[in-house]
């Protein structure tokens, strides 16, 4: 008899992170997979377009949840997921990182009596006003079996008692991140008018940074203070906050505003920039990977190891502070890495 197992996400990230996950498993004969999608991105361009650009196949449910405030997200996905593991009971349900779809899922399969893996286990910020911070350590205290990705992962897990057992199986970011980023773009430099190592690469989604206009204004403030051109694929979440702000156009003509890019584009972009601005949790890695310079606009990062290694420079997020950390990387740019 097959083992069931059933794959439950419903972001951008996860679908990034897990491709290579899913694709290898579904080739194992003796593994009954499916992939529950929650719909916690709903946006065709945060979430089908990378379905269809990893090679996934497309999700076996789609619980169409949508956005919403945390709780009251967290709560449908709970009544949704349920309903299905009645139907459906796996041998075992996994879940990855930090999103409220994932502790959702979780937390119904534990009170459903159902083994749970989570991955990408033991990641802290040590900051608890951070959603996905509380949503990690939720998740790893009632997780059966935590697969971390890195020594400082596994040390954060045994520092903490969980129960479960823990193994580090390395990055799965990494194996999609070498596959696509030998691939060719969909777009190019030339495209958008830009020169190799002569613009900068940002995105921002946060909500501490995004939902706080104040906030979102003095990064905006601080690249518009930049040189260089910006390349700035915008969250449909930012989107709609942008809009609120008070700015006039012509301060803005160095910001180049697109629509999200899929996983090749944003790759390639981040490869050939000079500078990586980003509130991105897998950003920070791939710039790293891209050996790109990144600033990462939070006070802390789970993945220590880009900062120590000198890749990766938190800030904090008023417009003098991203200028210090902008104009300090570009001064010493030999110096890096």
């Amino acid at each position: 008899m097959k083992n069931k197992i059933c794959i439950a996400l419903g972001t951008r990230p996860e679908i990034i992170r897990l491709a290579t996950i899913i694709n290898t498993i579904r080739r194992d004969k003796d593994v009954d997979v499916s992939v529950v999608y929650t719909g916690q991105h709903y946006d065709y361009l945060m979430n089908e377009v990378f379905f269809k650009e990893l090679k996934i196949a497309p999700p076996d449910v789609d619980l169409k949840i949508g956005s919403g405030i945390h709780s009251q997200q967290t709560a449908k996905i709970m009544i949704s997921i349920e309903k299905y593991f009645l139907k459906n009971i796996p041998d075992m349900v996994v879940v990855f990182g930090d999103t409220n779809s994932s502790l959702a899922v979780a937390i119904t399969a534990v009170k459903m009596k159902i083994p749970l893996t989570h991955l990408e286990a033991g990641g802290r910020e040590f900051e608890m006003d951070i959603p996905e911070e509380i949503n990690r350590r939720m998740i790893d205290h009632i997780s059966n079996l935590l697969i971390a990705c890195s020594d400082t992962f596994v040390k954060n897990l045994k520092n903490e008692n969980v129960m479960g057992d823990i193994y580090n199986c390395g990055d799965p970011l990494f194996d999609t991140f070498k596959i696509y980023s030998k691939k060719a773009p969909t777009k190019d430099l030339a495209d958008l008018d830009l020169k190799k190592k002569k613009y900068i690469f940002l995105t921002l989604h946060r909500d501490k940074n995004v939902d706080n206009l104040t906030t979102l204004d003095q990064i905006i403030n601080a690249l518009i203070d930049s040189d260089l051109p910006v390349v700035f694929p915008v969250h449909p979440r930012t989107k709609k906050q942008l809009k609120k702000l008070k700015i006039n156009k012509e301060k803005l003509k160095n910001i180049l505003f697109l629509d999200p890019f899929n996983y090749q584009d944003t790759i390639y972009f981040m490869k050939n920039a000079k500078l990586v601005v980003t509130d991105s949790g897998g950003l920070q890695k791939e710039a790293f990977w891209c050996i790109t310079p990144c600033i990462t606009l939070r006070d802390n990062t789970s993945w220590i190891e880009t900062v120590t290694m000198g890749g990766n420079f938190l800030t904090k997020v008023d417009t003098e502070s991203i200028n210090r950390r902008i104009n300090f990387i570009f001064k010493n740019e030999k110096k890096n890495y």
